[in-house]
């Protein structure tokens, strides 16, 4: 799935985020930004909604998940297993999540175990960084299982 597929799909199957304006930016195996407007995203402070902080997240992580699936024949269903955000900072500007790639030893295992096992797990961590200050960090668990 490309960048463009990616984005008709959660539009599509995820209707709040053409909403709230997501927009995957790139979507590689060697990266993925998924961003979010500030203005339909705005809390009573004027600042990003946390729940909308944490949406980004999930759909940054679901991105990597589902493109390093695409391969697979039927395609596999993800789960949203657990998240954690840990806040350091108020947002007042468009942002962006970036995803720190999993390790290639991470990814393999993931694709041996759905292969093997039909179900896998993988632990996405992603953050927003604004003007070089790192606002928000994310970690999530996401579980494959195969159909």
């Amino acid at each position: 799935m490309n960048r463009e597929e990616a984005q008709k799909y959660i539009e599509t199957n995820i209707p709040i985020t053409k909403h709230m304006g997501m927009e995957i930016k790139e979507l590689s195996r060697e990266s993925v930004r998924v961003g979010l407007p500030l203005e339909p995203n705005l809390n009573h402070h004027d600042s990003a909604f946390g729940g909308s902080i944490e949406s980004l997240f999930f759909v940054t992580g679901w991105c990597l998940v589902q493109h390093l699936i695409e391969d697979f024949d039927p395609e596999p269903v993800i789960v949203g297993r657990r998240g954690r955000v840990s806040f350091t900072g108020a947002i007042r500007q468009d942002f962006e999540a970036q995803l720190h790639i999993p390790k290639e030893e991470e990814i393999e295992e993931f694709l041996s175990d759905l292969k093997t096992r039909d179900k896998a797990r993988i632990t996405a961590k992603a953050y927003i960084e604004i003007e070089g200050k790192t606002c928000a960090e994310f970690e999530g668990d996401f579980v494959v299982l195969a159909k």
